[in-house]
């Protein structure tokens, strides 16, 4: 085939299609646990709002006016590419369908990858203390600094009744900054457990009577195997696998809120298929066109008092 100017934009026609039939198709579950913010053309954008979430009050008097501090927690936009060679002469012996499934796959994997940086940075917060909340406290930790709503998110318990009870009863004490309960009893929380874990988070939630476990243990008890008890637990929670968690044994469990989550997703711009001038020329040095990528975003850990994280261990 002659690779003439028309044939050339009917290339890209073809790439850019499959590239978007991907991506629509993909189904990242970051927004599960990521406030999205669309920063603007803004590299760095310093949340203050972490740093208070106010409630109602009554009105008596003059008004109480809740102002944004001059301090806060930043973040920062990175930039992130895709990208694939194409060689001319596959162009030219009309052999451009064996890089459709790459396309494809990479249409895919863009959209996805903002899921591969939220839970790894919700499992990496697990076990680096040095991954601090906007308090300056690691992020999964003893959260003390105000007494109004002091409390610990982290622990070691494997994933049992027991265990999951605690955390659900944990997450319900939370408090914002002027004291006020967070309403977490208003909706399920969700549970995000490893693949290793999903059997038994499918029984925790699903099974209408479950093994009895022995207290401060993740194993049913040795004198009483056969010993069930109603399952408190079912319907109580939803349930979401993620096979990009760290470990096998981690659990975590989140609030599920509509507006406050406990990581931020951060957007400068989103995924961008490269236009048609950057697709027709490397091919004057290297006799191949590429076609690729670009976007700029970013993960970071947000509010601490809307999730709750075991190691497992």
């Amino acid at each position: 085939m002659e690779l003439s100017h028309d044939a050339l934009i009917g290339f890209r026609t073809r790439y850019s299609t499959l590239f978007n039939q991907a991506l629509n198709l993909a189904q990242p579950a970051i927004e599960k646990v990521a406030l999205r913010v669309d920063s603007g053309r803004v590299e760095l954008v310093n949340h203050r709002w972490m740093r208070g979430i106010p409630g109602v009050r009554e009105f008596i008097g003059a008004r109480h006016y809740n102002n944004l501090g001059s301090d806060g927690f930043v973040v920062k936009n990175k930039k992130w590419e895709n990208t694939i060679v194409i060689k001319r002469e596959d162009l030219e012996r009309d052999q451009y369908g064996i890089y459709d499934p790459w396309v494809s796959r990479m249409g895919q994997s863009v959209m996805l990858h903002r899921d591969v940086l939220g839970f790894g940075l919700l499992s990496q917060a697990l076990s680096d203390p040095s991954i601090k909340s906007y308090d300056g406290i690691a992020f999964y930790g003893n959260h003390n600094a105000d007494r109004k709503k002091s409390f610990n998110n982290k622990s070691s318990a494997n994933l049992n009744e027991i265990s999951l009870q605690t955390a659900i009863q944990e997450l319900r004490n939370r408090r914002d900054s002027e004291g006020n309960k967070l309403m977490a009893a208003s909706s399920k929380p969700l549970l995000i457990v490893p693949p290793a874990l999903e059997f038994t988070a499918r029984k925790l939630a699903n099974a209408s009577f479950i093994v009895q476990t022995a207290p401060g243990s993740g194993a049913p008890s040795a004198t009483n195997q056969a010993a069930q008890a109603e399952n408190v637990l079912q319907g109580m929670f939803d349930l979401h696998v993620e096979p990009l968690l760290a470990t096998d044994k981690e659990w975590h469990l989140t609030i599920q809120d509509q507006v406050f989550k406990p990581l931020v997703f951060q957007v400068e711009s989103d995924i961008e298929f490269l236009g048609y001038e950057k697709f027709l020329h490397r091919w004057s040095d290297n006799d191949e066109f590429v076609i690729g990528t670009r976007a700029l975003y970013n993960v970071a850990v947000g509010l601490p008092e809307m999730c709750y994280g075991s190691t497992g261990t």
